[in-house]
């Protein structure tokens, strides 16, 4: 059984107020174990490393490893995984029996990467975090469980679930917790079973919050009347997943009593996933089960200390596909001081991906750049929209934007532009189409915020 401390303890494990000196000779002292772990097991680790000249015993601490250690990404793994059929990418370190589910990135920026996970310890020959136990999730999930402690969740609590195809059974997180899960799906009727539910169980987290769910939401409210700071009423935390909440939505959800409570859960370089705290600046990288580190998305060098940069993420303590200087395309802008809630570990908050980003002239553009300047026109303030993006250097800005009800194109088309002008000082050329295209054009939990055409 996993040993939760008081529920009036802040802190679910030591190690998230540890001192920072304490904190990076442990994470030192995990990676070069992890480092020669993987090369030993791992055919695309051991591969990649040898092309570059490189031996685990050429890297004695953590600068070493910044410094030789040669970068790795998805495009390199699907090359791997086609070049030797070989659906876990060459990464797999365990037998697959070991395995004990899979999951998939969200496919946004290319086909789906597959994830394997064990529920458990990790290998024997790895450390692993403190507190966990030898039935519950290994300790790569630790993170994930510290996060959703800090947002109030407590035994005995109901958590709505919405579930999700990636990343594997979340609710089991729930159950470690001591929590009850309320299995939901994408149906029609789902959104009004939800509404019966919160009346009824009153659950204190919604698990996971998307534009798609969003959006259908404030259409209940509208057509139906319902009090939704009623149906709130008991939450301590709604997560958005996959993408962060918007200017205009945030301000729908802070209406109905949810102000504070919104929290943003983002990858962790894709070994497992970050939240921010009741603080709410920027999302939690624990360095004990990762190295964070950030570079220039172009020449991919070192950036030191604070800034902003491609994240670049190592695992720790995940025995089963580990992934080592591992750079997933992610823009963030990354800080290493304690934050105010006295966690001593390194924060970042998404700004967005490198994939993503348009060149217009001079201009870098990336879809949160004019997600608030669409919400702010009241047609288009669900901030459903696609910026077409069929290579990153491009002569014209082109959006593409969802509106709602039956508005006057010619006129909304260019209430839409002028918005977009006054925030980022170009004028863009807007494709309006109602809203539901946009959100039929990728899973119901992510819309994609780039298209190619």
């Amino acid at each position: 059984m996993f040993e939760l401390p008081p529920a009036d303890q802040r802190y679910l494990d030591p190690v998230e107020t540890l001192p920072r000196p304490q904190l990076l000779a442990l994470q030192q002292e995990r990676l070069l174990r992890m480092i020669d772990y993987a090369y030993q097991r791992s055919a695309f680790v051991r591969h990649h490393w040898d092309a570059a000249g490189l031996r685990p015993s050429d890297i004695r601490s953590t600068a070493d490893f910044t410094r030789l250690a040669p970068l790795m990404d998805k495009d390199q793994m699907r090359a791997w995984r086609d070049r030797h059929d070989d659906p876990f990418c060459g990464l797999l370190c365990t037998a697959v029996a070991d395995i004990s589910f899979m999951g998939s990135s969200s496919g946004t920026t290319g086909d789906p990467t597959l994830f394997s996970y064990r529920w458990g310890h990790d290998d024997g020959n790895l450390p692993a975090a403190p507190g966990l136990p030898a039935d519950g999730p290994s300790s790569y999930w630790g993170g994930t469980l510290r996060d959703w402690w800090e947002m109030g969740l407590r035994p005995g609590d109901y958590g709505i679930y919405f579930g999700l195809r990636m990343r594997g059974p979340m609710f089991r997180l729930l159950q470690t917790l001591g929590v009850t899960p309320v299995m939901l799906g994408y149906g029609p009727d789902d959104l009004h079973q939800f509404i019966d539910l919160s009346r009824r169980y009153r659950p204190t987290v919604f698990y996971a919050m998307t534009a798609y769910l969003g959006v259908g939401l404030q259409e209940i409210e509208r057509t139906m009347g319902i009090d939704m700071r009623d149906v709130f009423a008991s939450y301590k935390g709604i997560l958005f997943a996959g993408e962060p909440v918007g200017p205009k939505m945030r301000l729908t959800f802070e209406r109905w009593g949810l102000a504070g409570k919104i929290f943003n859960q983002t990858s962790f370089g894709d070994l497992g996933h970050a939240h921010d705290c009741r603080e709410h600046d920027g999302c939690h990288a624990w360095e004990d089960i990762g190295v964070a580190e950030i570079v220039d998305p172009e020449t991919g060098a070192t950036i030191e200390g604070n800034g902003r940069g491609e994240l670049v993420c190592t695992s720790l303590v995940n025995a089963v596909d580990p992934l080592i200087r591992y750079r997933g395309g992610d823009i963030v802008d990354l800080r290493r001081d304690t934050c105010e809630c006295g966690r001593t570990h390194a924060r970042f908050t998404p700004v967005g991906r490198s994939a993503d980003e348009a060149l217009i002239g001079a201009r870098s553009i990336l879809p949160m750049d004019v997600w608030g300047a669409i919400e702010d026109v009241p047609e288009t303030s669900n901030g459903l929209f696609q910026i077409v993006r069929p290579q990153r250097v491009m002569a014209t800005l082109t959006i593409r934007v969802g509106y709602a009800g039956k508005p006057a194109l010619d006129t909304l088309r260019e209430r839409v532009a002028d918005s977009v002008q006054a925030a980022v000082g170009l004028r863009p050329v807007i494709e309006l189409v109602p809203n539901e295209v946009i959100m039929q054009s990728g899973s119901r939990h992510k819309i994609p915020r780039t298209v190619k055409q």
